[in-house]
C-alpha cells in the first residue's frame, strides 16, 4: 500500500484543460480504455476492485469510431469523475478517482480508501507482441498497490478534429454511393465533416410497410439514438464535432438505443439486449436494395452503440424508409388488409376478430364503417370484401 501523503499534490486538471471529452491510452501498452458494461465494486477491506466493465484495445481503427473509448472527465469533490456510455466511475464503484500528472503528458489514476491507494494499471504483456498474441488487441484492466516502471503511466488525450485524436464514424449499410449507420452514443455532437446528416424516426407504418424519417438540423444531443448518413466509408471523412453545442433532442423518436453489448460468461458482467426476430428490426437494405428497416437472420444481440426499433409480432420482414413527402405520397393500400401484407385472406378476418373482442388495442384501420367502433359490422364488410376477390 502506499499512503496518499507520499504523493505530492498536483494541478493535473487544470493542464488536461478542464471538464471535456477524453481518450485514456496505456503510455506502455498503447493500448485505450474502453467501457464495455456498467457494473463493478470495490472492496475497502481488501483494496481490491472489480474492474471487469473496463478493457483495453490496442490500435486508433479499433477506437476511432467507438462511442466506449470516449470519456468525459469532470472534477467531482476532491477527484475526478470519468464518464462514458451513460454511466460514470462514481457510479459503479462510489468512488472518486484522482488523477495527477507525474511528469509531462503521463498521468496516474487511483482511489483511496483511509489513505490507502489501488491504482489503475493495463495487464502487462510479458513477452513479444505479435498479431497471434489476442492482448495486442484486448488487454484487462487491473489495479495494484505501488506504480512500478510504467504499468500504472496513462496519456489522456483530448478529443478533437487532429489526426490521431478525432472521432469518426465507420458506415454499416451501403445504399447505392450512400453510407448509414444507426448509431447511439452518450456525448452530444455535430458534424466537423461535409456530406453528413443524422435522421431520427418519427412514425412506422407496418401497413404500409414503411419508416418515416426526419432530419435533425440542430445537431444530436446527448443519449439520441440516429441514423447517420455518411459522407464516404473512412471514418477520417465522417468526424464528429464531440460535446458540441445541441438545441435538445426531438419529440417522437421511435428508436431505441443500446449502449452494451458484454457477451461474456461472468454473469455479474454479461450485458447484452437480445435481438428479438419477432418484433425488433434493425437498419439494413431491403431486397430491392433501399435503405430499411429489416429483420436479421443473423443477430443474437443488438449491437453495441446502435439503434433499432419495436415492431407487432405480425410486422413485415421489411419497412422501407421514407421522408414524410414521399410517405405522404404512399397509396392507401388494399382496403380491409388489416396485417398489411397486401392481400385479403383469414389473417385479416383473425386480426379483426382480435379487435373485436378487444384483444387487440383500437385500429382505425379496422373501422370499416367509420362509426367509431370495431364491431360485427365492420366483420361482414371485411367478408363481402373477401368474397369478391
Amino acid at each position: 500500500m502506499i499512503l496518499l501523503t507520499t504523493v505530492c499534490a498536483s494541478s493535473a486538471f487544470a493542464q488536461l484543460g478542464g471538464d471535456g471529452y477524453y481518450r485514456v491510452k496505456s503510455a506502455k501498452q498503447g493500448r485505450y480504455v474502453s467501457l464495455v458494461d456498467n457494473r463493478g465494486s470495490v472492496n475497502p477491506s481488501t483494496t481490491s476492485a472489480d474492474m471487469s466493465a473496463l478493457r483495453t484495445v490496442y490500435g486508433f481503427s479499433r477506437v476511432v469510431s467507438d462511442p466506449s473509448t470516449v470519456i468525459y472527465i469532470m472534477k467531482y469533490g476532491d477527484g475526478y469523475d470519468l464518464r462514458s456510455q451513460g454511466t460514470g466511475s462514481y457510479d459503479i464503484v462510489s468512488y472518486a478517482l484522482k488523477i495527477m500528472e507525474v511528469e509531462e503528458g503521463i498521468y496516474w489514476a487511483w482511489a483511496t480508501k483511509a489513505g490507502m491507494s489501488r491504482y489503475l494499471a493495463d495487464e502487462t504483456i510479458s513477452w513479444m507482441w505479435g498479431e497471434s498474441d489476442p492482448r495486442r488487441i484486448y488487454g484487462n484492466m487491473t489495479n495494484i498497490e505501488v506504480p512500478k516502471a510504467d504499468e500504472a503511466d496513462w496519456n489522456i488525450i483530448p478529443v478533437s478534429q487532429a489526426e490521431g485524436c478525432y472521432f469518426g464514424i465507420t458506415p454499416d449499410v451501403t445504399v447505392g454511393d450512400s453510407y448509414y449507420k444507426s448509431f447511439y452514443a452518450a456525448f452530444p455532437f455535430a458534424f466537423g465533416s461535409a456530406g453528413m446528416n443524422a435522421y431520427y424516426i418519427s412514425k412506422v407504418d407496418e401497413k404500409k410497410k414503411a419508416a418515416v424519417i426526419k432530419e435533425l438540423t440542430f445537431g444530436v444531443p446527448s443519449k439520441m439514438p440516429v441514423i447517420v448518413k455518411c459522407s464516404s466509408t473512412d471514418p477520417a471523412n465522417n468526424k464528429l464535432i464531440v460535446g458540441a453545442t445541441t438545441s435538445g433532442a426531438a419529440s417522437g423518436n421511435l428508436l431505441k438505443g443500446v449502449f452494451f453489448c458484454n457477451d461474456v460468461s461472468n454473469t455479474s458482467h454479461r450485458n447484452v439486449v437480445d435481438y428479438k426476430a419477432s418484433t425488433m428490426r434493425v437498419l439494413g437494405t431491403a431486397s430491392d436494395g433501399s435503405l430499411a428497416f429489416v429483420k436479421s437472420s443473423t443477430l443474437k444481440y443488438i449491437p453495441a452503440n446502435t439503434a433499432y426499433i419495436n415492431v407487432t409480432a405480425d410486422a413485415p420482414d421489411e419497412l422501407k424508409i421514407y421522408t414524410q413527402e414521399e410517405y405522404d405520397a404512399l397509396p392507401d393500400g388494399i382496403f380491409g388488409d388489416l396485417n398489411g401484407d397486401e392481400k385479403l385472406d383469414s389473417k385479416d378476418v383473425d386480426l379483426m376478430v382480435s379487435y373485436i373482442l378487444k384483444k387487440e388495442s383500437f385500429d382505425s384501420a379496422a373501422d370499416l364503417n367509420s362509426d367509431g367502433k370495431i364491431d360485427v359490422l365492420d366483420m361482414g364488410i371485411l367478408v363481402k370484401e373477401i368474397l369478391k376477390k
